[in-house]
């Protein structure tokens, strides 16, 4: 999957037990649509909460109103 967006808030840097981190950011991605029968644009914000595995050091680069692209497996949490 690939996706772009910005970032809403700075990145967080979460310690796990042995030795491990993770890099915690949320992105929103805007998008427009007209409906049927329509002139009016539409328009929408999804939120998608993101974690990085690999290196805790990106996330000095991850600040609030950056633009990035992510490209990975998307996994989805949903509740009511």
């Amino acid at each position: 999957m690939e996706i772009t967006g910005r970032i809403v808030k700075d990145a967080s840097v979460f310690k796990l037990k042995e030795n491990r981190e993770v890099v915690n950011f949320t992105i929103a991605v805007n998008d427009s649509y007209k409906p049927k029968d329509s002139t009016e644009l539409k328009k929408i914000v999804t939120y998608i909460n993101c974690s990085y595995w690999v290196s805790s050091k990106s996330a000095k680069w991850l600040k609030k109103g950056a633009l990035v692209e992510l490209f990975g497996r998307i996994g989805l949490n949903v509740y009511i």
